[in-house]
């Protein structure tokens, strides 16, 4: 089976553990650009709470409806600085981030023009970092509505995936928060994160597609 994802601003759990245990996965660029999804926004665990962090875009006139490969990333204010300054603080006291941040700096402040480029490039680090090969095919023509990778980039839709534990940084004083993003799991699990990723049951999830 060959699942359809779409790129998204430092993957989620969710999406990872769907690239560790597929041997090959679509990022589908040709569908229609949504607001309020993990396409430009990503979800950190900081000192009061989840965050919200967005990439602002450049839209495209009111008559046109832009397509995900077509998305440019606005550079008006300094976003990638306010960006960077919040993981530091939210993982900085974390056991890994330190291990990773060196490599994450250049990939992280380089402007790329078009989201999905820099989604990718992001995308392709982490999968190093976490040793996974899975084959990754870019298609840029959408078929029909696919309700899993709807659901799975959607920053509302509760999955029906569930999401063992693991210390997090502020977990004592706010609890644990599941499913946040690549950068939450990597620096407090380090190099066991890809065997959290493979025990995560998908099959409630695969269902949808």
């Amino acid at each position: 089976m060959q699942l359809e994802i779409f790129s998204s601003y430092i993957p989620n759990i969710a999406t990872l553990a769907i690239l560790a245990q597929q041997e090959n996965v679509i990022v589908q660029t040709g569908a229609q650009y949504q607001k309020q999804t993990f396409r430009n926004r990503t979800i950190i665990a900081s000192a009061n709470g989840a965050l919200n962090l967005s990439i602002p875009i450049r839209h495209g006139s009111k008559y046109k409806n832009l397509i995900d490969k077509e998305v440019k990333i606005a550079y008006d204010e300094n976003w990638q600085q306010n960006h960077w300054k919040s993981f530091v603080s939210a993982y900085s006291s974390s056991p890994f981030f330190e291990f990773y941040q060196d490599d994450l700096k250049p990939i992280f402040f380089k402007k790329h023009e078009k989201l999905v480029d820099y989604n990718m490039s992001l995308l392709i680090l982490i999968l190093e970092w976490l040793e996974i090969e899975t084959k990754i095919t870019i298609r840029s023509k959408q078929d029909a509505y696919n309700q899993f990778s709807n659901a799975l980039v959607s920053s509302k839709a509760k999955l029906p995936l569930n999401f063992p534990k693991y210390i997090q940084v502020f977990e004592a004083k706010l609890g644990f928060h599941a499913n946040l993003n690549a950068l939450d799991l990597l620096s407090n699990l380090g190099p066991e994160s890809s065997v959290y990723l493979r025990d995560i049951d998908l099959n409630p999830m695969l269902e949808l597609s």
